[in-house]
């Protein structure tokens, strides 16, 4: 039963970004029941408290939330009626439902994401809980992105005005691979291309060589994708994919955090302070060589429309006031799209459809209301505090923690100004490598004290 439930989360995590980024609700209903059997008979074995202990926080952020999604499905108090049911009401006189929500089932919907994302992200770290599974589910994520990239590459150069096989209605001339926007393939891309650059680290540091301990297929398999040829190849391939998706705000994000894996990967290894300052500035350098390589077409779409979207802008400040008329509760989980109207500035003109805020944050607080989002910011910043300092202190496998640092801060600096993790397939696939990272965040020594002591107490 072990080996099914890891398979049907590999699969998962796999293949959530192959139908068109999982937007549909069938996907997200058939991801999640893949989840749930994948948890029911998951391996526990490996999992120490401090492990379970990770998944409290996103526990609470999504109780939250579902309370929050109670209260505002709620007809009468204790919620409060949304604002804007009050004009049809006074100007018609027309019965209209008395709660928060502007949708009947709007909330409901959209909460089958937020469990997908949170199924994924506690099979992630249940299953990286062993460090030889975690590394291994970050291999095979690698090359799964890898293949990604290759298809994206092969798509545009073959039947550019085609994706799956569907009439490709945007992005014409850009790579969006299995994703109908360039900006989430943009930030997939970088994602896995940080799956490859920091084991390439390691490896050129550690400089492992030899037969593998086991001479099987699979160990001989380990070891010929893990050379620096196969690295860098890897590397090479989901950064000319990024490169071409043409998005501004992925290329410059995912190069700073090519950096940042680098300074985490590199800065706690014994280099003395004149290395480590030779490795600060060769860092940034290799950042702005690499830009100069593979940022051509970006650079042509920042000096043609900048790096500021003005629509963008007054996006947000609408968004702002929505959020001022509701504080406490918001207008309702999946919502934004049917209240955005009655805000909207003129200034974005009649053109176009805002179904989203293009800010995840600010699109939470718009939603969910203020305190929700005050409790899933802690908890992200909490989960951030644990990457960065198990980047720091691990001793083995500090890579894997680095990673998870990498993607973490990529994932959710993209979707500051825009809407990536809001997209299924790459929040399953985000989730399962931070998942991943933070399962082997804690030092190796006081993992295994901590295994002792749960030992003594089952004895």
């Amino acid at each position: 039963m072990g080996a099914i439930s890891r398979f049907f989360a590999a699969a998962v995590f796999v293949l959530a970004p192959l139908p068109l980024g999982s937007l549909d609700l069938a996907w997200i209903c058939f991801w999640n029941f893949l989840l749930v059997c994948s948890l029911l008979t998951a391996d526990l074995s490996a999992v120490s408290r401090r492990n379970a202990m990770l998944l409290i926080p996103a526990a609470v952020a999504v109780a939250t939330v579902g309370v929050i999604v109670t209260m505002q499905m709620w007809s009468g108090p204790p919620a409060q009626s949304a604002t804007i049911w009050e004009l049809p009401r006074r100007s018609f006189g027309l019965a209209l439902p008395d709660r928060l929500s502007m949708t009947a089932r709007g909330p409901w919907l959209a909460f089958g994401s937020v469990l997908l994302l949170s199924l994924a992200f506690t099979r992630a770290v249940i299953l990286a809980s062993d460090a030889r599974a975690a590394r291994s589910l970050l291999r095979i994520l690698a090359w799964a992105g890898c293949l990604y990239a290759l298809y994206g590459i092969l798509a545009e150069l073959i039947a550019p005005d085609v994706v799956l096989f569907r009439q490709k209605e945007a992005y014409l001339g850009f790579v969006t691979g299995t994703f109908v926007n360039r900006n989430t393939g943009a930030t997939f891309w970088g994602s896995c291309a940080l799956l490859f650059l920091v084991p390439l680290l390691r490896t050129m540091h550690r400089q492992e060589s030899g037969p593998p301990e086991q001479p099987d297929w699979r160990a001989q398999l380990e070891q010929m994708l893990s050379t620096p040829v196969a690295l860098g190849a890897g590397f090479a391939i989901c950064t000319i994919a990024l490169a071409m998706t043409g998005s501004r705000a992925g290329l410059l994000l995912s190069v700073g955090t090519f950096v940042l894996a680098i300074i985490l990967y590199l800065v706690p290894l014994e280099l003395g302070r004149s290395r480590k300052w030779l490795v600060l500035g060769g860092s940034a350098a290799a950042g702005l060589v690499l830009l100069q390589l593979v940022g051509g077409l970006v650079a042509g779409r920042i000096v043609e429309h900048g790096l500021i979207d003005p629509q963008r802008v007054a996006a947000y400040q609408a968004s702002l006031g929505i959020i001022a008329d509701h504080r406490l509760l918001g207008i309702g989980l999946g919502n934004f799209e049917a209240v955005f109207p009655a805000y909207r500035p003129a200034v974005l003109g009649s053109l176009g459809i805002w179904d989203r805020a293009h800010s995840t944050p600010v699109e939470i607080a718009v939603e969910l209301g203020i305190p929700a989002f005050a409790v899933i910011a802690l908890v992200s910043l909490w989960y951030f505090y644990h990457l960065l300092t198990g980047s720091l202190r691990r001793k083995r496998d500090r890579y894997i923690p680095v990673i998870g640092a990498s993607v973490a801060v990529l994932g959710v600096s993209h979707s500051c100004i825009d809407f990536s993790l809001q997209i299924p397939g790459y929040g399953v696939f985000f989730a399962a490598i931070v998942g991943c990272g933070l399962a082997q965040s804690l030092p190796s020594q006081l993992r295994k004290e901590r295994g002792k002591s749960a030992q003594i107490e089952l004895k």
